[in-house]
């Protein structure tokens, strides 16, 4: 049974309100480019583009020293190997592009789970995670929350349909149809197909053997089916791989909701036991 290790959080930012001027005036200060919008400022060129390039390397130093704080207060002194020097420095360069104090603690947790666990995050997953916001982060939340563990493989699905012999059931409309109660409007699934993070084919299991049982892995429970009608088959779509890298970094909640939905429908055409 897997299991979820000290997970980081992405919530969502509070968002004050204030007239489109004043939010644009006061942007322009934070990142050094006000000069002309402030007519005070008489300061040359050369020393507006100094000033702003200050701002900007402050930023960048203190985002990676605070993922570093981070990834410190995380470490329980674990034994750890050095991290791949290409890997690092390329953490570092794009760390340092990191703002929110959420994705800071995920980019914390990436660079911890590297040093104790060498090679498990890779660089491609790397140049995806730091062009994902924090929406499309909580937006992956939600998908990993309804995916499930079928049989000895490893890979989070998310179920779509069960085929059994004159009958479909095709439970994945649940998610293609902008349901309320569990947020995965299938538009979610497109944002993250095109991030890279979920296979863009649907997949069909293969028949199930009706006279064994099939080991079901969801929400960290464990659950044995047994196939009520020969040629049964499971469709679904599959996290990629870069995705299940995430996955291991990013807390999800459950939803109670969804597994209880889930399981009524499994229950239409399997026994179903927990271990």
């Amino acid at each position: 049974m897997t299991s979820i290790q000290q997970p980081i959080k992405a919530t969502p930012v509070k968002r004050s309100l204030t007239k489109s001027k004043n939010r644009t005036q006061s942007l322009a200060q934070h990142f050094g480019y006000d000069s002309l919008i402030n007519p005070n400022n008489d300061l040359s060129l050369a020393k507006r583009l100094f000033n702003s390039q200050q701002l900007q390397y402050q930023r960048e130093q203190h985002n990676i020293e605070k993922i570093f704080k981070l990834t410190y207060d995380e470490c329980k002194n674990e034994t750890t190997t050095e991290p791949d020097p290409d890997w690092l420095v390329r953490f570092i360069e794009m760390a340092k592009q990191v703002h929110s104090p959420s994705m800071q603690k995920l980019w914390a947790r990436t660079l911890k789970k590297e040093l104790t666990r060498p090679g498990t995050t890779s660089l491609k997953t790397l140049t995806i995670l730091i062009t994902m916001t924090q929406r499309e982060t909580l937006l992956f939340q939600r998908i990993i929350s309804v995916c499930c563990q079928i049989g000895k493989n490893n890979d989070k699905k998310i179920i779509t349909g069960i085929k059994a012999p004159a009958k479909f059931i095709h439970f994945g409309a649940k998610i293609r149809h902008y349901p309320i109660e569990y947020n995965l409007p299938y538009s979610s699934i497109i944002i993250l197909m095109d991030l890279g993070l979920i296979l863009k084919t649907e997949f069909e299991s293969s028949a199930m053997n009706h006279t064994a049982s099939l080991q079901l892995y969801l929400q960290d429970i464990r659950y044995s089916l047994s196939c009520h009608n020969k040629n049964t088959s499971f469709t679904y779509y599959r996290i990629s791989p870069i995705g299940q890298e995430l996955a291991s970094l990013i807390e999800y909640k459950q939803n109670p909701e969804y597994q209880t939905y889930l399981l009524e429908v499994l229950a239409q055409l399997f026994s179903i036991t927990t271990e």
